[in-house]
C-alpha cells in the first residue's frame, strides 16, 4: 500500500508539467539574422485587449497565450515593432497604431515602426545549436546569468550575439 501511494504522488506531481507548453515564440531581427525570442516584450505593457479574438477567447490555444506572434528588429541600436500576426493565420496582421491607441497608449513612431521605448532587459544567452534560429529568453532574476543582448528603453547597449557565416 505504501509503495502504491508513492506511485500515485509521483505520477500526480508530474501531471503540471504534461500539461504545460512552451509559447510561441516573437521573431527578433538583428543584422541579417533572425532569432527566436523567448520573452515577449509587447507583454511589458500590461495591455486590457489582445489584438485578435479567437472566437470567444482572446487566445487560440495553451501553445500561445498572448494570441499574437510579434516580429521586432533592431535598427540602428534601437528595437522597433515591425507587426503583429495572427497566430492560426500568419498573414493577417493587426493595425498595430490602431492596437496601441485602443489600450491608451502613444507610441513613439520612428519611420513608420514603433519604438519599443519601455522595453529594458537583458536577454540570456541561447543554444546555437539551431540550423536556422537561436532561442533567446529572459533570465529569471534569482539566476544569474551573462546577457547576450541588453537594451535600455528600447536602445541595444549590449551585444554579445555573434551572427551566423
Amino acid at each position: 500500500m505504501k509503495r502504491l501511494t508513492t506511485i500515485f504522488f509521483f505520477l500526480l506531481s508530474t501531471v503540471p508539467l504534461a500539461l504545460s507548453a512552451d509559447q510561441i515564440h516573437d521573431f527578433l531581427i538583428i543584422g541579417r539574422d533572425t532569432i527566436c525570442l523567448k520573452s515577449f516584450p509587447l507583454e511589458e505593457l500590461n495591455f486590457r485587449t489582445r489584438p485578435f479574438m479567437y472566437g470567444r477567447y482572446d487566445f487560440p490555444g495553451p501553445a500561445c497565450w498572448r494570441g499574437y506572434q510579434a516580429t521586432w528588429k533592431v535598427i540602428d541600436n534601437k528595437l522597433f515593432l515591425v507587426e503583429i500576426s495572427k497566430v492560426d493565420a500568419p498573414h493577417e496582421k493587426a493595425d498595430i497604431f490602431k492596437y496601441f491607441s485602443e489600450n491608451n497608449y502613444s507610441p513613439v513612431v520612428v519611420n513608420g515602426l514603433i519604438f519599443a521605448d519601455w522595453f529594458s532587459f537583458d536577454l540570456g544567452s541561447f543554444p546555437r545549436d539551431f540550423k536556422y534560429f537561436g532561442c533567446v529568453w529572459k533570465p529569471k532574476p534569482s539566476k544569474p546569468c551573462k546577457a547576450c543582448i541588453r537594451f535600455d528603453k528600447g536602445v541595444l547597449v549590449y551585444n554579445r550575439y555573434k551572427a551566423r557565416r
